[in-house]
């Protein structure tokens, strides 16, 4: 096991995680949520209801682990010693069984039974739900996640596409599961706008002016903020960056448009991570242009996204070409009246758009300058939301 863990990135070190797993066809999807968390440095203990054990082999939750899975009770308090090495427990899949059981606290299986003490030592446990669509809709799921949310548990509920429910896929798992485990819900009730992405001004029908940009910094951030609790509503431009499914998620083209979506409302902090263009053209013209015609294009410049939003605090972001990063970001950053600005250079190819890592300065108002090294993006993320929550505070 040793040969996988941390080779995505080492966040999760000296953590040990509870698995649990209920009998569920989505079970298959547990054993790449248990390997993506060791990836990142943790430590995982499979714990399983009998009847999983009979269509998933602990043996090959023992494999992927490293760990013997615990899968029958003993009568033994081995549950009390799990739980209290463990920095959180997730439960993927939760069946409807063992969502009631742990809500009205019957501890029958080793999952409801280690659930139900974690409660008892203040760790968090996060359950996603794994049913059909009948069910889902059912009273008794919703009393029992009524009851669960009273209690504490966290509950991502699955998704419903087309119909049919579909349970997340297992790095979206292991993302909140890291962020919850390290930082909890430190932003509960805070009210967040992300920007991400490029956006697009049009040429002709089909030519348009725009930018590099991937959305995945703006992503990293979304995912970041929803984990900790925050109400995310996320505004991008064209990409295909992947956003939390359970927020809020406006797609538009223009600058125009990110700009009037993004000032309805009030928030109490915005994040302004999109590359949106900075110039259009003045006249659009119809049709496709003839390609062996000259055009002379005059550009006009697009409104300011930043002075549409009303936030109590408000993060800017500036790509930078060239070495003074500093002075340019500072500058940029009185210029809108940013609290604080993230900057990045752009001409380098290992870092900033299209890539999954970043490098980033953090610049506060006051003058304060915080380096984050070259890291993946949801860890540049989470710098970042770490800063803005002093802000907050």
């Amino acid at each position: 096991m040793e040969e996988i863990r941390g080779i995505k990135w080492n966040s999760l070190n000296n953590k040990e995680i509870i698995l649990g797993v209920s009998y569920s066809v989505a079970i298959y999807k547990s054993i790449d949520v248990a390997r993506d968390l060791i990836k990142r440095g943790g430590k995982v203990k499979v714990v399983m209801t009998e009847e999983a054990s009979k269509i998933v082999s602990p043996e090959l939750f023992h494999w992927a682990t490293g760990e013997e899975p615990a899968w029958k009770l003993s009568g033994k308090t081995e549950h009390v010693t799990l739980v209290k090495r463990a920095s959180s427990i997730v439960i993927a899949p939760a069946t409807l069984r063992t969502l009631s059981e742990i809500a009205y606290g019957i501890a029958e299986s080793p999952v409801s039974l280690v659930a139900v003490n974690a409660r008892g030592y203040a760790k968090p446990v996060i359950l996603f739900p794994a049913m059909h669509i009948g069910m889902l809709k059912s009273p008794q799921y919703e009393r029992a996640t009524k009851l669960l949310k009273e209690q504490g548990y966290l509950i991502f509920p699955p998704l419903v596409e087309r119909g049919r429910v579909k349970f997340p896929e297992p790095e979206m798992i292991a993302n909140l599961v890291e962020s919850i485990t390290l930082r909890g819900r430190d932003y509960e009730g805070i009210r967040a706008l992300v920007t991400s992405g490029p956006t697009r001004e049009y040429i002709d029908t089909i030519r348009f002016i725009s930018n590099p940009s991937s959305g995945k910094m703006g992503a990293s951030i979304a995912w970041e903020l929803f984990a900790r609790g925050a109400h995310v509503r996320v505004v991008h431009g064209p990409s295909k960056a992947v956003y939390p499914p359970w927020v809020e998620s406006i797609e538009v083209e223009s600058t125009e448009e990110m700009a009037k979506k993004s000032s309805e409302g009030e928030y109490d902090v915005a994040f302004f991570a999109a590359a949106p263009a900075d110039y259009k053209p003045e006249e659009r013209f119809n049709g496709k242009l003839d390609s062996e015609e000259c055009i002379t294009l005059k550009l006009v410049p697009t409104p300011k996204v930043v002075k549409s939003v009303k936030a109590k605090v408000k993060v800017g972001f500036t790509a930078v070409v060239g070495e003074d990063v500093v002075d340019m970001a500072f500058k940029k950053l009185e210029k809108y009246d940013f609290d604080m600005i993230v900057a990045n250079r752009v001409d380098r190819k290992d870092i900033g758009f299209t890539s999954d890592m970043n490098e980033v300065l953090i610049l506060h108002k006051d003058g304060r300058v915080k380096h984050v090294p070259k890291l993946p993006k949801l860890l540049v993320a989470r710098a970042i939301i770490d800063e803005a929550l002093g802000l907050l505070k």
